[in-house]
C-alpha cells in the first residue's frame, strides 16, 4: 500500500525543523519509503537510522506504556498496583535493551518492530559490558523508572486521577480507553494541514456544573520550552475534539522523575498567539516542502548545525553526515 507524502505539523516535528534542517529532512524526506523494500538502499538505510532510539527515550516509553495500561485497567474497572506498573515498565526496558544487544538482524530486516538503541549502534562507552559503565547505565534508568512510577502512584496531586470513573476518561495515548489496538494517530486540521496532536491523557470532570477537561502529559526528561508550547496546543486539540472553550481546558506537564506539575490554562488571547506561532512554523516548513514519494531532493537544501553543535550528540543520523 502507497502512502501520499503530505506536509502536516506537529510540535516535535516544528522543534527538529527548528533544531537541526538536516535531520529534519532526513526524518520527514529521505527517509520516506524506506520501509518499502524496492526503494533504493540508501532510503532504506535513512529509515532505519530514523526507527532507532536511545536509552532515555526507551525509558520514557516503557513509562508511558505502563501509565497507559494502569488507565485501560483502570476503564475496565480493573486495579494496577505500584509494584506491578513499575514491573511492566522495567520488564519492558530490559527486553528492549537486551534486543537491542542482541537482534541486530532483526532490526535490520523489521526496524519498525524491534529495539534498537543508538548507545549499541555506535559502540558508546556507557553500554561496554566488559566494563561495569553498562550495569550502571542501565541501573540508573531503572532507578528513573521506579522514581517515575512511585511518584505517579503516590503524589497528592495526582490522587483524584486514580479515582476516576470509566465515564470521565476520555483518552489514553490519544486513544479510546482500553482500545490497546488502536493504530489511529489523533489529529485536528488547521490552516488546511493535519495536525497531529497526542494527549498522553485527558479526562472530563464537572466543576460548577460545567463540563472541565484535563489533559496530562508525562514526562520523564527535564522542562523544555517546547513543553508549554505543546500545552497550548493540547487545548486547541480539546476545542476542536470536545468544542470546549479556552477556559474550560487544564493541561498539566507532570514531570515524573523530579516530581513537578505545571499546569497551564489559557485564555483566547494566549491561543491565538499560539495560533499565529504554529502558523509561522508551518509557513516555513512549507516553503521547503516537496513531495519525498516522487523524488529525494537534495540533502544540501537542508543545511546542518555546526560541528560542535549539541543535537549531534545524540542524533540518528551522523553517519550520513558524516559526524562522529
Amino acid at each position: 500500500m502507497a502512502f501520499a507524502h503530505e506536509l502536516s505539523w506537529s510540535v516535535s516535528r516544528s522543534g527538529t525543523f527548528a533544531s537541526c534542517k538536516r535531520r529534519y529532512y532526513n526524518d520527514y524526506y529521505f527517509s520516506w519509503n524506506g520501509w518499502d523494500r524496492s526503494s533504493p538502499k540508501e532510503r532504506t538505510e535513512a529509515w532505519r537510522l530514523k526507527k532507532m532510539t536511545r536509552m532515555p527515550m526507551l525509558a520514557g516509553d516503557v513509562l508511558h506504556q505502563a501509565i497507559a495500561e494502569y488507565f485501560d485497567q483502570l476503564s475496565e474497572g480493573n486495579g494496577m498496583s505500584e509494584d506491578e506498573l513499575i514491573g511492566m515498565a522495567v520488564t519492558k526496558l530490559r527486553t528492549g535493551y537486551k534486543q537491542s544487544r542482541d537482534g541486530q538482524g532483526l532490526w535490520r530486516s523489521r526496524p519498525g518492530q524491534s529495539v534498537h538503541l543508538a548507545e549499541h549502534h555506535f559502540k558508546e562507552a556507557c553500554i561496554d559490558e566488559s566494563t561495569p559503565a553498562a550495569g550502571d547505565y542501565g541501573k540508573k534508568y531503572v532507578e528513573r523508572l521506579q522514581t517515575g512510577g512511585h511518584f505517579f502512584m503516590t503524589s497528592p496531586e495526582l490522587e483524584s486521577l486514580h479515582g476516576l470513573s470509566p465515564s470521565e476518561i476520555l483518552c489514553v495515548e490519544g486513544r479510546d480507553p482500553g482500545d490497546r489496538a488502536s493504530r489511529d494517530m489523533p489529529t485536528i486540521q488547521l490552516f488546511d494541514t493535519k495536525v497531529f496532536a497526542i494527549p498522553d491523557f485527558a479526562c472530563k470532570t464537572v466543576e460548577n456544573g460545567r463540563d472541565h477537561f484535563w489533559i496530562y502529559d508525562w514526562k520523564s526528561g527535564s522542562p523544555r520550552e517546547l513543553d508549554e508550547f505543546q500545552l497550548g496546543v493540547y487545548t486547541l486539540y480539546a476545542m476542536e475534539k470536545w468544542g470546549a472553550t479556552p477556559e474550560q481546558v487544564t493541561c498539566v506537564d507532570v514531570y515524573l522523575t523530579s516530581g513537578e506539575l505545571r499546569a497551564m490554562c489559557h485564555n483566547q488571547a494566549e491561543i491565538d498567539s499560539i495560533l499565529a506561532r504554529m502558523e509561522e512554523s508551518l509557513g516555513e516548513m512549507r516553503s521547503m516542502h516537496f513531495d519525498a514519494g516522487l523524488q529525494a531532493g537534495s540533502p544540501d537544501d537542508f543545511p546542518m548545525t555546526p560541528p560542535d553543535s549539541f543535537e549531534c550528540g545524540t542524533c540518528n543520523y551522523r553517519e550520513l553526515c558524516g559526524r562522529p
